[in-house]
């Protein structure tokens, strides 16, 4: 959801050291990832699914309302400096199955 949002931000940082997103594009945003965490959240199949997602990942359950205080606390800011150290980093070509017909990176590079 928020995956828009970072895209511009990355586009900004890399193109014009650019300030990345308005506070109203986080807001909404924001507000869009907490609608989907409560929605998926709303049954029981979601409450397990997401509980098990995350003991998955490695971290404890965390409830719909520690999750979108979370979100609440995410700033501009924090977007910019993701999206530069992402647009910093080296990409990473990722395939599941077979590679065989698979280019090489340096090819899409």
């Amino acid at each position: 959801l928020m995956i828009s949002m970072f895209s511009k931000a990355v586009v900004s940082t890399q193109s014009t050291g650019g300030q990345g997103v308005t506070d109203e594009e986080l807001q909404g945003a924001k507000n869009r990832l907490k609608l989907s965490v409560l929605n998926e959240r709303s049954s029981v199949s979601g409450v397990l699914n997401s509980t098990a997602t995350e003991a998955l990942a490695g971290g404890a359950a965390r409830s719909a309302g520690d999750v979108c205080a979370a979100i609440d606390a995410l700033t501009a800011e924090d977007v910019v400096a993701v999206a530069k150290k992402v647009a910093s980093s080296q990409p990473v070509l990722v395939t599941y199955g077979s590679a065989e017909d698979m280019p090489i990176q340096r090819e899409l590079i």
